[in-house]
């Protein structure tokens, strides 16, 4: 059988590849692996595109400039047309239902895509206000951005070189190419962008292309027992591939390793049968339509929500949607593209198609515009103005409050401290004191704060804000501390290096201010969503109320550590609103007029601050 005869067990193998990258992006305690069915996905890409080169190589009118152009055609007709037709619907639906500012990051990552440069995009993708990862509609194709960068490469190498030469060249990449993703992963540090990088991804193809070699030299039949462990490979990356740590690099050979066992085995036997069974087969048909829906789907779907784990009645509604755009997909435009007609039709129709792609990013930002909320005032939009305030980098002196006053605070946190400028600067005139307010995203300001867990765009500005931190906590009376508890006490370590803080500045009054009423949809989403006739409810998200508990409890243990529980003010009561008035800029940060009511409703509980300088 000819290394690129039609093998139902590999259809079998995308269906299962498919379904698990699926049900992780749905929610990853199901499946903890599932990412990987990615890497599988790569693997038999190698599989095919080497056994499709080497067939071609191997004829007698081989030549090749023809076979470049046959290649390069046939794979951009096989990628492109349900492609392009995702991102023009996908951009459409984002213009409706996305902020202009989310959708201005929307469109970065749209003009990226349609370059088949997602990936690169999304290595460096760090935006604070930005839509988290689970809601960028577009972060899926970074996966074929990778594929189609493979698709310039692998024919010279495939082309040009003998089989034996190949082989070669191909393990000697595998090992180096491994072993610079874990350099880089694991000697540096860079976790992100080498996820995201074509590089750490090569040697999935490389190894699909050496199971391409070796099917077309090897008895396969002398090698059945490999498939039963291959599948046994891949079940168990599925399952605990998280443990094995960063990934790709080494980690990412269990899954690899797998998938080539799989390929050149035999098909046939009881494993084969499975494989091949009629619903896997029709399934790894579509593999390619359910992976290009699934996610944007799942991705507005929690836009629109605020929540990462969708509801049963949202789930459904997944279910359907994707199911439905998959098959049109697939049979409306897979199929249709591929069908033989005039040389005039086509190029009509892939000029169409190439126009509404490049002209989508533009027109839908008219669109977007059409759909845009009054703006409010620049109190209600942000917490501080960005260019005055000590967040992520050191702006003047970091003072708020009493300029004038020797009595001196220091305030330390992420960015739910940095929205506490104007609180402070009421507080400290009111009563006669300034703070020094150092913060950063994501990243709470003391010493020993574990920045790794943190996205990577957030690490330098952590470090350098700690560490300009660090003489003003020596010489600090009263340090408080604020921030996004519900999010900080994610990290395994934060409270560790929390106590260690506290235990390493005793002599000294240390206030922890409880994180402020987090709800699970962000303002001004709700508003938009309103204009739009979408119906929408606003909620608590009841973290903060637990991580305020673990603080709390927390305080209770050292006599210089006072834990202030301010979430339940009046100005409180009835969030986001306060006064006739929207007191957040989004579904955790209070803005500028919200942080000016926080302190005149919190005054009274920071009367004994200056007594406690005095004191000190």
């Amino acid at each position: 059988m000819s290394a690129t005869s039609f093998r139902s067990d590999i259809q079998g193998l995308r269906a299962i590849a498919v379904l698990a990258v699926m049900a992780f992006h749905y929610n990853p305690a199901w499946l903890p692996g599932g990412f990987v069915g990615v890497d599988v996905f790569l693997v038999i890409s190698g599989f095919l595109i080497t056994s499709i080169l080497i067939k071609k190589k191997a004829k007698a009118d081989y030549s090749l400039p023809a076979t470049l152009k046959y290649f390069y055609i046939s794979r951009f007709k096989r990628i492109g047309p349900a492609y392009f037709v995702m991102l023009v619907l996908v951009a459409l639906v984002a213009a409706v239902l996305f902020l202009p500012k989310d959708f201005g990051t929307f469109k970065d990552g749209l003009e990226n895509a349609a370059w088949f440069t997602s990936n690169h995009y999304f290595a460096n993708f760090g935006n604070y206000f930005a839509p988290v990862n689970h809601e960028q509609p577009l972060l899926h194709t970074w996966s074929l951005a990778v594929e189609m960068q493979f698709y310039i490469l692998a024919p010279f190498l495939v082309l040009l070189l003998p089989i034996k030469a190949l082989k070669a060249v191909f393990v000697m990449l595998i090992v180096s190419l491994t072993m610079l993703a874990e350099y880089r992963m694991r000697g540096q540090g860079v976790e992100q962008a080498t996820y995201y990088s074509l590089y750490a991804r090569l040697p999935e193809f490389f190894a699909g292309g050496l199971a391409a070699m070796y099917s077309t030299s090897a008895p396969r039949k002398s090698v059945s027992w490999l498939g039963y462990l291959g599948i046994a490979s891949i079940a168990l990356a599925l399952v605990a591939q998280p443990l094995l740590g960063v990934f790709p690099g080494a980690a990412a050979l269990l899954p690899v390793v797998g998938s080539l066992l799989l390929l050149i085995a035999p098909a046939q036997g009881i494993l084969s049968k499975i494989l091949s069974t009629r619903i896997l087969v029709w399934v790894g048909a579509l593999s390619y339509s359910f992976y290009l829906w699934h996610w944007p789907v799942m991705a507005f779907l929690r836009y629109y929500t605020g929540d990462e784990v969708i509801n049963f009645g949202f789930s459904l509604l997944f279910i359907v949607v994707t199911l439905l755009l998959s098959v049109a997909s697939y049979y409306g435009v897979e199929r249709a593209f591929q069908i033989k007609r005039t040389r005039k039709h086509q190029v009509t129709v892939w000029a169409v198609l190439i126009a509404c792609v490049f002209g989508a990013s533009q027109a839908m930002a008219k669109v977007n515009a059409v759909f845009s909320l009054e703006q409010l005032p620049i109190e209600y939009r942000r917490y501080a103005d960005p260019a005055t305030i000590c967040h992520g980098r050191i702006v003047g002196e970091c003072l708020r409050g009493d300029l004038t006053s020797d009595n001196e605070v220091l305030v330390l946190g992420d960015s739910h401290a940095a929205m506490l400028n104007h609180f402070f600067e009421y507080l400290g005139k009111e009563l006669g004191f300034k703070a020094r307010i150092i913060t950063a995203s994501s990243c709470v300001t003391i010493p020993g704060f574990d920045y790794q867990w943190i996205a990577e765009w957030a690490h330098q500005p952590c470090v350098e804000q700690i560490e300009a931190a660090m003489p003003y906590i020596k010489a600090a009376k009263v340090i408080v501390l604020a921030g996004a508890w519900s999010t900080q006490i994610k990290s395994e370590r934060f409270i560790t290096d929390l106590e260690v803080f506290v235990n390493n500045n005793v002599g000294k009054d240390i206030k922890i201010l409880s994180q402020v009423p987090r709800f699970n949809l962000d303002t001004s989403r709700m508003r938009r969503f309103d204009k739009i006739g979408i119906p929408s409810e606003i909620q608590l998200d009841l973290s903060y109320e637990h991580a305020n508990k673990v603080l709390a409890k927390l305080a209770l243990e050292y006599d210089h550590l006072e834990f202030k529980s301010l979430n339940d003010l009046e100005v409180f009561e009835k969030a986001p609103y306060y006064g006739g008035s929207i007191i957040y800029m989004d579904e955790h940060h209070i803005n500028e007029k919200g942080a000016s009511a926080y302190a005149s409703d919190a005054l009274p509980y920071f009367k004994n601050l200056k007594a406690s300088i005095d004191k000190l």
